[in-house]
């Protein structure tokens, strides 16, 4: 099982640094509890990932609905898949959101402009509009490094307590449960 939790950290880790060439990881699925109770799912772009806290990092618009999901349930899955691979990774756990500039700054000052540009529209994500032009923002700041919009940025840190890790190989598919207890990772297999 440890080669299993290797492979899923470092499959993850590649997702979030992919820089100009995607890893099948780079974006993932995350579904929350909608305010109905429905299921909601929607792509996000993995931005951070540390092994040792247990930790995927994605930032989204503070306005946005599955901000407020997770204000109200904080619980979360998150799913990965590697087409050409025949690897998925799924993901559950708990998401804490993290809106003090002091937190978010360094995040926000290390990523691309043009990342930042969603942060910038005077509306909410989901806010009805009569045409696309409308959602955009009014005025690009010149600076590369402007703050306009930082006010809507926030992180969505979630620690990760469990991990299904299925491989799809020709040869015999393999599936893994994997749950973080007493302070390192047990698994045991399941069938596919």
């Amino acid at each position: 099982m440890d080669q299993i939790v290797d492979e899923v950290w470092a499959r993850l880790n590649a997702g979030a640094n992919a820089g100009n060439e995607r890893s099948p990881f780079t974006m993932l699925q995350v579904a929350t509890i909608a305010l109905d109770g429905a299921p909601a799912v929607r792509t996000v772009v993995l931005r951070r990932v540390s092994r040792e806290r247990r930790s995927v990092m994605f930032h989204t618009d503070v306005r946005s609905t599955k901000v407020s999901e997770l204000r109200r349930d904080p619980r979360v899955s998150l799913v990965g898949c590697d087409l050409d691979g025949g690897i998925q990774i799924r993901l559950h756990g708990v998401a804490r959101i993290v809106e003090t500039p002091s937190d978010t700054r360094a995040v926000w000052d290390s990523s691309r402009p043009r990342t930042l540009i969603v942060y910038r529209t005077p509306l909410a994500p989901a806010t009805p509009v009569a045409s696309p032009a409308e959602a955009h923002a009014t005025t690009l700041a010149e600076d590369p490094d402007s703050s306009a919009g930082f006010e809507n940025f926030c992180l969505i840190d979630v620690t990760v307590s469990s991990i299904d890790y299925l491989d799809l190989n020709p040869a015999g598919h393999r599936r893994a449960s994997l749950v973080f207890e007493e302070g390192e990772w047990r698994g045991t297999w399941v069938a596919p």
